[in-house]
C-alpha cells in the first residue's frame, strides 16, 4: 500500500517518532511519503484573507486528487470522528491513500466535497504533532487489519 501525507506546510525535518512510524509501516507493506507544499501564491493568500487562503490550498491540492486511483482523505475539525477501528476501515481494499492536512485556515467546502473529511480531534495540532498522530494512526491501523497485538 502507498500513503501520501500532503500538507499546506513549509518542509519540516522528520523527527526520530516519524522515522520510527515509517519504519514500522514499512513492515506491513506500506510506504508513507510526507510532501509538504507552501507555494508562494499560499504565503501571499494567507496574509489577505482567510478565504483567499483556502482558496489557495485548493488550488495547491486539488491536482493532488486522484479519485480513480486512491481514497482521498482530508482532516478536517468538522470531518467524521472515528476511532481507531473506523479509521483502519478506510484502509480496507485500498491500495493507495492520500490524506490533505490543510494550512492554517482550513479547507474551503469546494475541496472537502471531492474528499472524505475526517477529525483527529476537535484541538487544533501544529504540523508536526499532526504528522505524528497520522502516523501512529496509520500504524494502528495497519496492526489492527492484520490482527497484530499493538493496538490492544
Amino acid at each position: 500500500m502507498k500513503i501520501q501525507l500532503y500538507t499546506i506546510s513549509k518542509p519540516l525535518s522528520q523527527t526520530k517518532l516519524e522515522e520510527h512510524y515509517h519504519k514500522l509501516c514499512r513492515s506491513f507493506g506500506v510506504e508513507i511519503i510526507m510532501q509538504y507544499i507552501f507555494p508562494s501564491a499560499v504565503a501571499k493568500a494567507q496574509k489577505q484573507s482567510p478565504k483567499c487562503a483556502q482558496e489557495s490550498y485548493t488550488k495547491a491540492l486539488l491536482p493532488l486528487l486522484l479519485p480513480s486511483k486512491q481514497a482521498n482523505i482530508a482532516l478536517h475539525p468538522q470531518g467524521a470522528s472515528l476511532d481507531s477501528q473506523g479509521f483502519a476501515k478506510l484502509f480496507a481494499n485500498q491500495t493507495r491513500l492520500a490524506f490533505f492536512i490543510g494550512g492554517a485556515f482550513g479547507f474551503e467546502q469546494a475541496f472537502l466535497d471531492r474528499t472524505t473529511p475526517i477529525s483527529l480531534s476537535p484541538l487544533t495540532f501544529s504540523h508536526t504533532i499532526v504528522g505524528v498522530i497520522v502516523l501512529e494512526q496509520i500504524y494502528r491501523a495497519c496492526s489492527l487489519l492484520a490482527n497484530h497485538p499493538y493496538h490492544k
